[in-house]
């Protein structure tokens, strides 16, 4: 598995869409490249080995089928049906809908579930989208140079049972940078923050949220001491509440910032500086998804705690809306 544009892949099965009698590679690929209907992530029109593994990705997801070196939607298969009624080519991003979609072939994909997701939901072998992300616990990863522990260590650590050793620079780019990617960064389904002591923490997310979010408010709420101010920890917070709401960081944050704006004189911000938060970072790479864990204002400080007043429960009220 490589880490592959699902926006992308959406284009191609239109593309095949288009074509019932089938398409070969050169067709494929001269059709694709016509006003630049396949893109990568980054916006660039994909080489020849990029669409390989594309048509690869979506073959082994079951969603494409290959005869006489043709290729063709595997029509027999009720879920690509269902995949081509919502699918939405003038979008530039997935919409909440094909990601929904998506995401049922990953999971539902035998070798995604053993090599990954197992790790989530360790006493099951088998389990839908929705059980995933309501009933998947958290799993760490980490990387060791140590002799005799040299590779990358995923661990359920709601269990501290189960754990996969990722060895060879094979298996670390399938899963780390090919599953891991799909699940987190295209389709939602689970996010992440870092820890020094534990590493990257990932944990199973609802694709779609409310901003701000009713349960981070209630949990806020429900925190506050008898004490004149009541300090939280942005991260410890995060790990806590992120995989009991399946929330993702985002919406934390958001949920956040509102109240932060809306009550500025209750809720004060401590800052971090970027050099601490990234301590163990080695690189620029590292030090961005290591400070992705904290709370950036609207000055580009990132926050590592903030600090509540009492009176915030007696003048806080709901907003109108839960979408602000």
């Amino acid at each position: 598995m490589r880490g592959v544009s699902f926006v992308a892949l959406r284009n191609l099965i239109a593309i095949v869409a288009e074509h019932p009698e089938g398409l070969r590679v050169k067709e494929m690929t001269a059709i694709g490249r016509e006003n630049h209907r396949l893109r990568t992530a980054e916006g660039k029109i994909p080489s020849a080995t990029t669409l390989y593994h594309y048509r690869n990705t979506l073959l082994r997801l079951g969603i494409l089928i290959k005869i006489n070196k043709k290729y063709y939607l595997n029509l027999n298969n009720p879920d690509v049906q269902e995949l081509i009624d919502v699918l939405s080519t003038t979008s530039k991003q997935l919409t909440v809908a094909e990601k929904k979609c998506f995401a049922r072939f990953v999971i539902g994909n035998s070798d995604c579930r053993k090599n990954f997701f197992n790790l989530f939901l360790p006493n099951k072998s088998s389990y839908s989208l929705e059980e995933f992300i309501e009933e998947g616990q958290r799993v760490s990863w980490k990387r060791y140079n140590d002799p005799g522990s040299n590779g990358v260590l995923l661990q359920n650590i709601d269990t501290e049972e189960v754990n996969l050793w990722l060895k060879s620079g094979n298996e670390i780019q399938a899963i780390l940078y090919g599953l891991r990617y799909w699940a987190r960064n295209e389709l939602n389904i689970i996010d992440e923050l870092f820890l020094e002591d534990l590493g990257g923490v990932m944990y199973p997310t609802y694709i779609e949220s409310k901003i701000p979010d009713s349960n981070i408010i209630k949990t806020i709420l429900n925190s506050l001491s008898t004490q004149e101010w009541t300090k939280i920890s942005i991260r410890d917070f995060a790990l806590r509440w992120g995989p009991h709401f399946h929330i993702s960081l985002t919406t934390i944050f958001k949920t956040l910032s509102f109240l932060i704006r809306s009550y500025p004189e209750y809720i004060v911000t401590i800052p971090t500086s970027e050099s601490f938060a990234t301590i163990t970072a080695g690189s620029p790479k590292s030090e961005a998804y290591q400070l992705r864990s904290y709370l950036q204002d609207s000055s580009g400080y990132y926050i590592s705690h903030i600090r509540i007043h009492r009176k915030f429960l007696e003048v806080f009220k709901w907003p109108t809306t839960m979408n602000v």
